[in-house]
């Protein structure tokens, strides 16, 4: 069954803006309300969603704001299972550039498949879900008939991960700007 919604920023109130950097939600179809919440402090993302498995993904750089960072020390769980990340940072193309995850015995490329359209494709099973982020404007998702609860909820919750470097484009601009910024929150 293929379905589409909208994952939206949710303003934040009073003391969440202390504690979460954002919040996307929307009502992922069958499986319900869906949150994906970043934190400052605890540098995670959580996806809450009662019809789909718990998933997570964090890093231990507690120096960073924004986004959750991909790299070798980043940890990602969904349903009580680790799975591993990899990336080829230097690549060229989209498809060598995409982070590649292992979860249990699927593996799963997530990458850019366009300007602001990122997609989650299983090995196996070809494309799962689809992912439309306009410069200004709410995420929308296409979940597509091969996928299941395991597989939306890892699309989900990687929506609170930094994924500027799956294009060649946007990781060379972000480096000349982090350059600048040391991400402290410092002026």
């Amino acid at each position: 069954m293929t379905f589409e919604f909208t994952l939206a920023r949710r303003a934040l109130r009073g003391r969440e803006k202390r504690d979460l950097f954002t919040v996307l939600t929307g009502t992922a179809g069958p499986y319900g309300a869906a949150t994906v919440s970043v934190g400052t402090v605890s540098r995670r993302a959580e996806l809450s969603c009662p019809a789909l498995p718990e998933a997570w993904v964090d890093h231990p750089d507690t120096t960073r704001q924004g986004l959750i960072a991909v790299d070798e020390r980043t940890r990602l769980v969904v349903g009580g299972r680790p799975a591993s990340l990899t990336q080829n940072r230097r690549a060229r193309s989209r498809e060598d550039r995409a982070l590649r995850i292992t979860l249990d015995d699927r593996r799963y490329a997530y990458l850019a498949t366009g300007t602001g359209a990122e997609e989650l494709r299983d090995a196996a099973r070809g494309p799962l879900v689809r992912i439309r982020i306009p410069l200004r404007g709410d995420r929308t998702v296409t979940v597509l008939p091969a996928a299941d609860a395991v597989d939306v909820a890892l699309a989900l919750v990687l929506q609170g991960a930094d994924m500027r470097a799956l294009t060649l484009t946007r990781a060379a601009l972000i480096g000349a700007l982090s350059f600048l910024d040391t991400g402290k929150g410092e002026a």
